[in-house]
């Protein structure tokens, strides 16, 4: 899913959101898994006043891309992006400050499959992980699903709240909390149906944003999950 600039403008209070718990932590190194070609890792270096961040991606086409923008952008003394491996992080255990993994402003088409655990053993004790995602809470048949790829809605997690909150608690984070995007991101669903003429609709459009059963709200949530790692064991 490729947003335009000015959906991403739409969807800035996400970034935001993003900014405002990583300032209450005060990272000196952040880990931004799935970094696609950078945006995010680059837009948290020009509005945090310290820290040093870290991208992964898998695609090695992205990550050129990542670094060239980096340099074009001066800030190098700042970021870093490296290959990212499927199912591991190549990081030792506690390594980072803050972990994000954002997926609904800037999303990878080439996502890892590292879980939680993962995520928190190399975050500090005390760490702060956050994560967004798009979830899919029931079935819906494979001519809707078709549909919604037909439109850009290309990935869905097959998952509850409910599923994100015992995956973080399971993963020993404490303080977990989920908020619900899906109305943010409906109003940028909403504007770029609206530049379609109404001749050219396709159905994902229909189902996603005015069916009862399978669409934004009833099957298809936008959610920011945080948590943080406890400062020490507890027995």
């Amino acid at each position: 899913m490729k947003w335009t600039q000015k959906e991403v403008e739409l969807l800035s209070p996400i970034l935001e959101q993003i900014r405002i718990d990583l300032e209450q932590i005060k990272p000196k190194s952040i880990l931004v898994l799935c970094s696609a070609s950078g945006d995010v890792v680059l837009w948290l270096a020009r509005r945090l006043k310290q820290g040093r961040i870290i991208g992964l991606e898998l695609d090695p086409g992205l990550l050129e891309s990542a670094c060239r923008l980096a340099k074009e952008q001066g800030l190098e003394d700042r970021v870093e992006f490296g290959q990212a491996e499927k199912t591991h992080i190549p990081f030792p255990d506690n390594t980072f400050d803050a972990l994000v993994s954002e997926f609904i402003v800037f999303p990878t088409h080439a996502p890892t499959e590292i879980g939680q655990p993962e995520m928190a053993r190399v975050l500090k004790p005390g760490g702060l992980m956050v994560l967004t995602d798009v979830i899919l809470t029931k079935p819906i048949p494979p001519d809707v699903r078709a549909d919604f790829q037909a439109i850009g809605l290309d990935y869905l997690c097959e998952a509850t709240q409910d599923d994100f909150r015992c995956w973080m608690k399971e993963a020993g984070l404490m303080d977990v909390e989920i908020m619900d995007l899906t109305t943010i991101v409906r109003r940028v669903w909403e504007q770029r149906r609206s530049t379609i003429p109404m001749a050219e609709e396709h159905k994902g459009y229909v189902y996603l944003l005015d069916d009862p059963n399978f669409g934004l709200g009833r099957a298809v949530f936008y959610i920011y999950v945080r948590g943080k790692k406890p400062l020490a064991v507890v027995q």
